[in-house]
């Protein structure tokens, strides 16, 4: 367990405080960040017909099954983009706001630096930010998309993570340590991995970096 009280502290390592105030176009960023993630994740949450937390199974036409699979990849694609995107904010703004020589790099965030391992939101956000680098490299090979019913034309799918795929093919340099804080049960359904995240973790730091920033 970390021993700082605030998150981003311990992803910097060390019991560090911002040297100024936010700036109001500081504050706009990061406000914007957050909106943009949020609203990629209410377009998921919207597509899929079931539960994200428990049951996030996306229901379509079987002739039509490609075009939703499509779909669903997308907004995947556009929610992951996002979250890199707001943690790229936070890192400029921390980096912009604290003494010189006090700075968060990219490297911050991933699950290769000292920080992750004692981060809590560091240690969650890292399969997310492993899928993100496999889809930028290995084109969704790690997803795969199971029917788990049907009904007249209609056919119910759950998009579905394979681990050994991701290791094997995605081309990372030790993608093992995108899956280091996650369990099989926590990785096989992404969609619901993410609602978990966004919904836990992700508020948690967000609402944290705002106070630390004050």
């Amino acid at each position: 367990m970390s021993s700082y009280e605030y998150e981003i502290q311990t992803l910097y390592g060390a019991d560090v405080v911002p040297s100024s105030s936010l700036s109001r176009s500081a504050t706009t960023r990061l406000t914007a960040a957050k909106r943009v993630l949020d609203q990629n994740y209410y377009e998921i949450e919207q597509y899929i017909d079931g539960e994200l937390e428990t049951n996030p199974v996306y229901i379509c036409p079987e002739d039509s099954r490609e075009d939703a699979g499509f779909e669903v990849l997308r907004l995947l694609h556009n929610y992951l983009s996002s979250l890199y995107s707001f943690n790229e904010t936070i890192r400029v703004i921390f980096n912009q706001n604290t003494e010189q020589g006090v700075e968060l790099t990219s490297g911050s965030f991933t699950p290769a630096s000292g920080g992750t391992r004692s981060s809590f939101y560091g240690r969650k956000l890292s399969f997310l930010r492993g899928l993100r680098t496999d889809f930028q490299h290995g084109g969704f090979s790690c997803l795969s998309f199971e029917k788990v019913g049907e009904l007249g034309t209609f056919a119910g799918y759950h998009v579905e993570f394979d681990s050994e795929t991701f290791v094997q093919n995605s081309g990372l340099h030790d993608p093992e340590r995108f899956l280091r804080y996650t369990n099989d049960n926590e990785q096989k359904y992404p969609l619901c991995f993410i609602e978990q995240f966004h919904t836990g973790p992700l508020q948690g730091f967000y609402g944290e970096v705002e106070e630390w920033f004050e």
